[in-house]
């Protein structure tokens, strides 16, 4: 934006004499950039970069505010006197805004009996060294206040507008407007337009049009100033290629309060310089006001973001000079925000504020006195680490594969439609046809790590992932991280002394990789329970369950999606919820003496129907037997003519202990029965 030096200094009055060429050096600790400096006769015009959060600066007004708080001046606006004329405006003209979202404030002034001519010298020469060519009186008027105060006017001919108003809406389909530039353009449907009742007049906050644009001829005009949506005008302007001054400052969000202020100020210099009538009142379309807002700010706050003492009275100062308005109690003050200042809205940006205004080269450079406080990991990257840790110990290879998918591969690895899994979150805009939706398991980017390794001729995969998943929950969309496991081909190397089937990977080496994860976490009260999925083999696939729900899955891939993939042989898949595995781990080691007393070991066969699991055995004798019991493990599983038909005998090994004392063996023996009867109660046990 170019700014004359000779109109700020017509705004300010300044304490002291000013040199323009210091002002080179002062706007940008201001947040003002100067790109350049134009030296005009006895004049300086900058070139000033503005920042997109402050719109004020797009006007003349907005830049002396800031010239006249930096160097304790006084700002004198333009003083608006209108002299007004009957009949009202209202019964000439009217306005009407179907898109209020669009268009939240709309304010029209008519003027008549204009006459429409070139403009004065000097009003001439100030938009030509702001970079704007004169076309005449009226239409000058209009780009001379959007330069002065940042509002954006338009001047339409009322005697060309049909219906004599203007409506405010979105274009239909088909619609063209020949713009002011002598260019017929196609409107893109639902764009933000200006009509009268049978046309479209102008681009709403881009460009006007041909047709009631201000003539010799014209004697009765509109003037239009109004707060469009930043957004809706960006896109317009967009898809028609057009970049206008007007446009410029729409897409930044202006002062629906300044609205008001700047057509009475249009009127009055196209009544001063084109000799019209300002017809009383205006066309005002506000249906949703905006509150006053405040923001408090406390000087303690003040004093630790600057590390600096600015005395009270000095803030207050600042704070006036800048159009705040603050009012303090000793202990904090209270700040209304004016309309223009649309950037300022937490206690923070009034620092920013302060800070600017004071001086940044006041602030002395000291070092921070605060507490430093000792780095610590947290615990949940304590838990991930030692995951990935127990799986590259356990001959696993970390892999790292994309977030993105396609829903056709969810169904390709045999999750069913309907499946929780299925409802992947879909991409706005992806960027290929492949990966259209965030994942919601590993398992498809597992499957496809198996194959290319399979069809490279890397016959032995373990593999394991880390990573974030996106599911749909009661709660909504929600982010998890889970830890993905892959085995297929060998286990081990083979040799002599190996039968094949020894060094296959198999269920129980999946299994043993997943109680490696659970051991070096820690976590107790674990559960592996027979329950599969549709994409896992029916009777090799297991939940792992952590309290009273499951947090994850273990087991063989279907034979259907390996032959799918092209696997050629059979697939070990696990997923496990990372974060509540990560809740429940013990990562504080804890200190257990050795033993002082010796243990009794006893092994019981129990007789249980095929359909009992084992870990339903194990958690029975455990809360039967109590604290002494110390282990309780599985060794041997047996059916055969011993056996009852469809029930298996299963041999534990139990170890008893109690730390403070030695236990007999008709203690051991009591604690043996109470398990039988308990047994035989809950389970139907019988014993061999």
């Amino acid at each position: 934006m170019r700014v004359p030096w000779s109109w700020i200094a017509e705004l300010v009055e300044f304490p002291t004499p000013q040199d323009p060429a210091a002002w080179e050096e002062r706007f940008p600790m201001l947040g003002l950039g100067v790109e350049s400096v134009d030296r005009t006769g006895d004049d300086w015009v900058f070139e000033l970069e503005t920042t997109t959060n402050r719109p004020d600066w797009l006007g003349v007004v907005g830049v002396a505010r800031e010239v006249a708080a930096a160097c304790g001046g006084r700002l004198r606006l333009p003083a608006v006197e209108l002299l007004e004329s009957d009949p009202p405006a209202r019964e000439v003209a009217w306005v009407e805004v179907l898109q209020p979202g669009l268009c939240h404030r709309y304010v029209g002034r008519v003027v008549v009996d204009v006459q429409v001519g070139p403009s004065p010298a000097w009003m001439v020469d100030r938009l030509e060294r702001c970079g704007l060519r004169s076309v005449n009186n009226v239409v000058d008027v209009t780009n001379y206040v959007m330069l002065e105060t940042g509002q954006p006017l338009h001047a339409f001919d009322l005697d060309r507008l049909a219906g004599g108003g203007v409506v405010v809406r979105r274009a239909r389909a088909g619609e063209r407007l020949v713009t002011l530039d002598g260019q017929e353009r196609a409107l893109p449907e639902g764009a933000l337009v200006i009509a009268d009742r049978e046309r479209v007049v102008a681009l709403g906050g881009i460009l006007g049009g041909q047709d009631t644009e201000i003539r010799p001829q014209t004697r009765r005009v509109l003037l239009e100033s109004a707060w469009f949506h930043p957004v809706a005008v960006r896109r317009t302007a967009r898809a028609l290629g057009i970049r206008t001054e007007g446009s410029t400052r729409h897409e930044r969000g202006g002062d629906p309060e300044r609205a008001c202020s700047a057509a009475a100020r249009a009127a009055q210099l196209v009544q001063q310089l084109a000799g019209g009538r300002v017809l009383r009142g205006e066309l005002d379309v506000y249906p949703d006001p905006e509150p006053a807002r405040q923001v408090t700010l406390r000087p303690q706050r003040l004093r630790h973001v600057l590390g600096v003492e600015i005395p009270e009275p000095e803030v207050e100062d600042v704070l006036r000079r800048l159009g705040f308005a603050p009012r303090g109690d000793g202990t904090r003050w209270v700040v209304a925000v004016p309309s223009h200042r649309r950037d300022v809205e937490r206690e923070e940006d009034l620092i920013e504020e302060v800070a600017r205004i004071w001086g940044y080269d006041r602030i002395p450079q000291t070092l921070p006195v605060d507490v430093m406080a000792a780095g610590a990991v947290s615990p949940d990257l304590v838990a991930e680490r030692r995951v990935r840790e127990a799986l590259l110990r356990a001959g696993l290879t970390e892999v790292l594969t994309l977030t993105l998918l396609h829903p056709g591969e969810l169904e390709a690895v045999g999750i069913p439609e309907g499946h929780p899994l299925r409802d992947a979150i879909p991409l706005r805009n992806p960027l290929t046809r492949d990966h259209t939706h965030l994942r919601t398991t590993l398992l498809p980017s597992l499957v496809e790590v198996l194959r290319t390794n399979r069809v490279r001729g890397n016959l032995d995969v373990h593999v394991f992932e880390i990573g974030r998943v996106f599911r749909n929950s009661s709660a909504g969309w929600e982010e998890r991280k889970v830890v993905g496991i892959a085995r297929i081909g060998r286990a081990l190397e083979g040799g002599w002394n190996l039968p094949p089937e020894a060094v296959e990977t198999s269920f129980y080496h999946l299994k043993g990789t997943v109680e490696a994860v659970l051991e070096a976490l820690h976590v107790p009260g674990w559960d592996l329970r027979p329950e599969g999925q549709p994409w896992l083999h029916p009777y090799r696939a297991a939940s792992l369950w952590l309290g009273t729900g499951p947090v994850g899955w273990v087991g063989e891939l279907h034979p259907d999606v390996c032959e799918r993939f092209d696997l050629h042989g059979r697939a070990y898949v696990a997923e496990l919820e990372l974060e509540p595995l990560a809740r429940a781990a013990r990562t504080t080691p804890q200190y257990r003496p050795l033993p002082r007393t010796p243990a009794t070991e006893r092994d019981l066969a129990v007789v249980v129907a095929e359909g009992v699991a084992a870990a339903d055995v194990v958690r029975a004798i455990r809360k039967a037997a109590g604290p002494v019991l110390e282990r309780c493990e599985p060794f041997d599983v047996y059916t055969g003519p011993q056996v009852p038909a469809g029930h298996r005998s299963l041999a534990l090994r139990l170890v008893f202990r109690d730390p403070s004392r030695t236990l007999t063996s008709e203690e051991v023996d009591g604690i043996l029965d109470h398990l039988r009867q308990r047994l035989r109660e809950e389970l139907g046990a019988q014993f061999r």
